[in-house]
């Protein structure tokens, strides 16, 4: 279908293949905003952003590996003009304080129609936002949770400890966190030491609780 040279340019970030592949037959024939790639993962996804600096980013929060969560992190430094629209099962309280903390522009729940998750990517092409009464109820309630309004310890901790978590929670060791870094072993428990105290934790059951509770790891994928 013929669209306007100035369409907006979308990447879909979702580790489901069917689903990846629906959500990109779908807008391919829609106008509107145009599908210029697709990945199965965040870190791909990340690097699709870099090299074809689309518009909007269509993302599945819930992916094994970098979660959603990170990945919006990481997408904020390296393309803060690009917008996102989540299209993702999760409406935990916790979970969509975070989002909204990233900024998203949109929110699409899985069990919506495919005709709504194609009105919302229009309207986000357009400049708008697109949200739900029931993401409008689910955002009203996490702000009047204190516990969940409080929570920001995770603000604290830098980009490389964030990324040295989420490894430790993958049940990665210090000597294969180095490894994958490039650091040393010191280093890298040294990087450990201090974001365990950050965030106030003991052990690796701890900080896997922690993360889980800032939707930084699915605990639905080993």
């Amino acid at each position: 279908m013929a669209r306007p040279s100035a369409a907006p340019r979308l990447v879909v970030v979702e580790d489901q293949a069917a689903i990846r592949e629906m959500i990109v037959e779908l807008l391919g024939r829609t106008p509107g905003p145009m599908v210029v790639g697709a990945a199965a993962s965040g870190p791909e996804g990340l690097e699709l952003v870099a090299r074809l600096e689309p518009d909007i980013v269509v993302l599945d929060i819930q992916m094994p590996g970098m979660g959603g969560i990170e990945f919006l992190r990481r997408l904020r430094r390296t393309s803060p003009r690009t917008k996102v629209l989540v299209f993702s099962a999760r409406q935990e309280a916790h979970v969509i304080r975070n989002l909204v903390q990233e900024g998203i522009q949109g929110y699409v729940n899985k069990s919506q129609t495919l005709t709504e998750l194609r009105q919302a990517v229009a309207k986000v092409g357009q400049g708008g936002n697109w949200f739900d009464d029931a993401f409008g109820q689910t955002v009203r309630d996490a702000l009047a949770n204190p516990r969940i309004q409080s929570d920001r310890l995770i603000e604290q901790l830098t980009p490389r400890e964030r990324e040295i978590a989420l490894l430790i929670a993958g049940s990665h060791s210090s000597k294969e966190v180095a490894h994958r870094l490039g650091l040393s072993i010191k280093t890298a428990e040294n990087h450990r030491s201090n974001l365990m105290r950050k965030l106030g934790v003991h052990d690796v059951a701890g900080l896997v609780r922690y993360l889980i509770r800032q939707g930084l790891v699915d605990p639905t994928n080993e």
